[in-house]
């Protein structure tokens, strides 16, 4: 275990190299979350058989790559300018999502609420929601690529945060439904889990009282991307489950987040 390093990754339900051999966990409706062995990360995602031969259990695989992932942090640059500028964090920029202190700061400097796009593993666009200029660039960036089947593809939604979790953007109307709990798959009951102690992020300083569509961005700094294999394309129809390779299955756990309760 001391020699083996772990982050959690972003992966699409869609995409059919993972399954129910593959320790995931629940986030959004079409994203999981995954863990790569590492360094390099993004090649190999953590199965159930490797949890049994390292002797790791689920939740000291989750603490040892959410720690991991704060630990590398202090690489993160925000690349670009208002309104929609992108995240660099060395081709795994869509892992960030899972490090809730960053968006606690980076929402006080958008107009209006907090909005991302994250297409790919390596893509993270940022806007605010009242930024009508950021939200049509962030929409035409997924769409395109998308459209142009970039490798590791994510999502075509965009996701907002709220309350300290991230769910599809809907822009409201009167006869919206009330929003669901976040972060549980469907037919799963939310779960929740402890996240260790760590020292806060320092992050991009943000200005205390922004003007409209204006930012606090750090240094234009951009982060090479991490190659991978590409996806099956644009999203498909969900796929059905897999037959279960384990007997029994593990059950599947819901991602809680960082913002969860610590020990």
């Amino acid at each position: 275990m001391t020699s083996t390093m772990f982050l959690p990754l972003l992966v699409s339900t869609d995409d059919a190299r993972y399954g129910a051999d593959h320790v995931l966990e629940d986030f959004t409706q079409d994203l999981d979350v995954g863990y790569s062995f590492g360094p390099p990360y993004g090649n190999r995602l953590v199965t159930w058989d490797d949890l049994d031969e390292l002797e790791v259990s689920q939740r000291d695989l989750r603490q040892v790559a959410v720690d991991n992932l704060y630990r590398l942090l202090p690489r993160l640059r925000i690349d670009g300018q208002p309104p929609a500028p992108m995240l660099s964090f060395g081709g795994l920029e869509s892992s960030v999502l899972l490090a809730a202190e960053v968006w606690e700061d980076l929402q006080r400097s958008v107009p209006g609420e907090l909005v991302v796009g994250v297409p790919a593993r390596d893509v993270v666009i940022v806007t605010g929601t009242d930024s009508r200029p950021g939200m049509e660039k962030v929409r035409r960036a997924v769409d395109r690529i998308f459209f142009a089947g970039d490798q590791n593809l994510l999502s075509p939604d965009l996701l907002v945060w709220r309350q300290g979790a991230w769910s599809a953007f809907r822009r409201a109307t009167p006869e919206s439904e009330p929003p669901q709990d976040r972060w549980a798959g469907p037919g799963r009951e939310p779960e929740q889990w402890d996240e260790p102690e760590r020292s806060r992020f320092d992050g991009p300083e943000v200005e205390s009282e922004p003007e409209r569509d204006r930012w606090a961005a750090g240094p234009r700094v951009t982060g090479p991307r991490t190659p991978g294999p590409p996806t099956a394309g644009p999203r498909a129809a969900r796929r059905p489950e897999p037959e279960l390779a384990r007997e029994p299955e593990p059950e599947r756990e819901r991602w809680a987040g960082p913002g969860a309760g610590r020990e």
